[in-house]
């Protein structure tokens, strides 16, 4: 490895999403920059974020030497979020990434082997480092502790309802509470894996789930135990990048009527400087990562523009559409934009649909604005509050 590198750490596993940036110079890591967000309502936020913070340190993405994602176990939604963005920022600047589990970032930063973090529902997720033991990370409730032999001496905590729930079952247990783990700590934590070169394929990238501990790790007792419901399918909005090209190619080629534009048009959406300034995302989900919806438009202030708005034919009447307008709308608001207009063929049913599902209402005709075959444009607006 060089002898300095500027690296990156994103967090979005918690209740509170973090980002850091910190410079590696000759093995000593130093951070530039930490900034904390309200929410974790996108991806597309996540990205602004981040370029934020690079611009405020005038670090270009491209000089990233690695980025660190913190990749569960949390909040589901959380983890889809900070994936998504890691996959576009690295896939676009070709940026090495480390994966690692929150739960080791606690333990790494409490500097004992054990942590727990509190999983909602009476249950924790739970690392347990012992001697003579496999390290194993797992979801555990109170019948599924009580199994646990030999109970680890300590554990890391940093939140009330973990260290509730270890109190009354591991009572000899001592609990280290400390602050919840940031952005910056996992980048302490993964600067040696930068070092080592412990770097993840983008296509196998994916969130570290944890469900409930069976026979195998814990013993008979917790056998009969049911194994956790699986998370509910997520649908996460993310700025789209050119690694979603081939898809968005595929799914306009599916579907008559989208303006006929071409892969060029596509990556022009997509520069940031460009003027006018569009915004582009993409629709991951419900069925994985897979991209299955996309939408532009076009920012001409106080107005902007719906260009297009498209999902996979396989997925539709799922919400898609609606879940890309929604965070189009919250990015409006965020650049002062207050209405919203379009048009679209007049014989075009399913999109007239939408549009006035959305709130469009219909402001005047184009007439013969359309070719192939000849029809009238419907002209739409929407008013934001």
């Amino acid at each position: 490895m060089q002898d300095y590198a500027f690296l990156l750490a994103i967090d979005t596993c918690g209740t509170t999403p973090t980002i850091a940036l910190g410079q590696q110079l000759f093995g000593e890591l130093q951070i530039l920059g930490e900034k904390t967000m309200g929410s974790q309502r996108s991806s597309a936020e996540l990205v602004s974020s981040v370029c934020e913070l690079l611009s405020m340190a005038e670090v270009p993405l491209p000089k990233l030497g690695a980025i660190v994602v913190v990749n569960g176990p949390g909040s589901f939604t959380g983890v889809r979020v900070g994936l998504a963005a890691v996959k576009g920022l690295a896939e676009s600047a070709q940026i090495p990434v480390v994966a690692v589990s929150r739960l080791e970032v606690l333990a790494h930063k409490a500097g004992i082997p054990s942590a727990a973090l509190d999983a909602h529902r009476n249950e924790i997720f739970l690392r347990i480092d012992e001697p003579g033991t496999p390290v194993r990370e797992v979801l555990a409730g109170a019948e599924e502790l009580a199994a646990v032999n030999p109970v680890p001496k300590r554990v890391a905590v940093c939140d009330e309802a973990a260290e509730a729930l270890l109190a009354a079952v591991w009572p000899a247990a001592e609990q280290v509470r400390i602050a919840a783990p940031t952005a910056a700590n996992a980048l302490f934590f993964g600067a040696a894996w930068v070092d080592a070169g412990e770097f993840v394929d983008l296509a196998l990238l994916d969130g570290h789930y944890l469900r409930r501990s069976d026979a195998e790790i814990f013993g008979e007792a917790a056998e009969a135990a049911k194994e956790s419901a699986k998370p509910e399918p997520v649908m996460c909005v993310c700025p789209m990048f050119g690694m979603h090209l081939n898809d968005v190619m595929e799914i306009a080629g599916n579907l008559k009527g989208l303006p006929q534009w071409t892969r060029e048009n596509y990556q022009a959406a997509m520069n940031p400087d460009a003027v006018p300034r569009r915004i582009a995302l993409v629709v991951l989900g419900p069925d994985e990562d897979r991209m299955t919806g996309f939408l532009v438009a076009r920012l001409l202030q106080p107005q902007a523009e719906l260009e297009i708005i498209a999902v996979d034919p396989r997925v539709q009447r799922r919400g898609l559409a609606r879940k890309l307008f929604d965070e189009l709308v919250y990015q409006l608001g965020q650049a002062g934009i207050t209405e919203v207009v379009l048009e679209v063929r007049e014989s075009n049913q399913p999109a007239l649909e939408l549009y006035r599902s959305l709130g469009f209402v219909e402001t005047g005709r184009r007439p013969r604005y359309y070719i192939d075959p000849v029809e009238d444009a419907v002209l739409m607006r929407l008013e934001l509050k």
